[in-house]
């Protein structure tokens, strides 16, 4: 349903994207992680057609998005980090607006649905403007699903918001993929990475691993030990030869040491978290 095939964007002398390879199939939550400055929503804008590449190619819900990009923006829906809603229009008129673009006969039985099931019923006479900011998020992803895209882009879409709206996002963003459609989703969360059915970690504009969190997790593993020293002194811990990071964690220490290094007694093997993994693999990019 997504596929890019070495997307490569330059902004003057600073390189965005560095052919950036991936692929998403129909009824995955893929999600795209990385820092701010990642290159995540430049790689969004191109694929939702917004954009266009230096080089490489990219196809979206069967269409090339270089040749037909009005094609590819009529068979996805697309939310960002900013809750963009039209804030003077109720919650009801929000979604007649996006349904009517692109399901003009359906629309009123597609808002009337969505309404239902993205709990917006209360609020459905209610100015967007006025609404909080978990539930202008809510709204924004409805307004993005409303006409039942076949390829769903979401940038951030929970920044800003509490931990139970959180997953309260999330749970809609599985509804939909479990309707079938390919989700992607752009993320610095790391537990929120943890519900994506599979990763790109992306550093820099490269994507430095891809695969499910357990993979990831598994290649990390296979590379460097991952350990706690209850009770230790971060300075003396990171000192230690061999030790490549050493961070505060609870009444002890964390750290991320080579496979071969002398650490000796008093060191528990942990399991790595996708934020030990992130950080060993960007230690390791170029």
């Amino acid at each position: 349903m997504v596929h890019a095939e070495e997307v490569t964007r330059s902004f003057g002398g600073v390189k965005a994207l560095d052919r950036v390879s991936l692929f998403v199939g129909s009824g995955e939550v893929f999600g795209l992680l990385g820092p701010n400055g990642a290159g995540k929503t430049t790689l969004v804008r191109i694929l939702s057609g917004v954009l266009r590449p230096d080089g490489g190619r990219a196809w979206v819900a069967g269409l090339e998005v270089g040749k037909e990009p009005e094609g590819v923006k009529a068979r996805i829906g697309y939310a960002t980090q900013e809750a963009s809603v039209y804030r003077d229009l109720t919650v009801e008129e929000n979604l007649l607006f996006r349904a009517r673009l692109y399901r003009p006969k359906e629309a009123r039985a597609l808002v009337e649905e969505i309404l239902s099931r993205f709990g917006l019923q209360p609020y459905a006479r209610s100015l967007a403007g006025h609404l909080s900011g978990g539930w202008r998020q809510r709204l924004a992803l409805a307004q993005a699903v409303v006409h039942r895209p076949e390829v769903l882009f979401l940038d951030e879409p929970t920044t800003g918001l509490d931990p139970l709206s959180r997953r309260r996002i999330w749970d809609l963003i599985h509804q939909e993929a479990a309707r079938g459609a390919a989700v992607l989703v752009t993320t610095h969360y790391m537990d929120e990475a943890e519900r994506c059915h599979r990763l790109a970690l992306l550093y820099g504009g490269r994507v430095l691993a891809t695969g499910t969190p357990q993979e990831l997790k598994a290649l990390a593993q296979a590379r460097a030990r991952f350990l706690f020293v209850p009770g230790g002194s971060l300075e003396a811990v990171a000192a230690l030869p061999g030790v490549l990071e050493a961070w505060p964690s609870g009444e002890g220490v964390r750290l991320i040491a080579k496979k071969d290094a002398p650490l000796g007694e008093g060191f528990q093997e942990v399991a790595p978290s996708l934020e030990d993994v992130f950080a060993l693999l960007t230690r390791e990019a170029p």
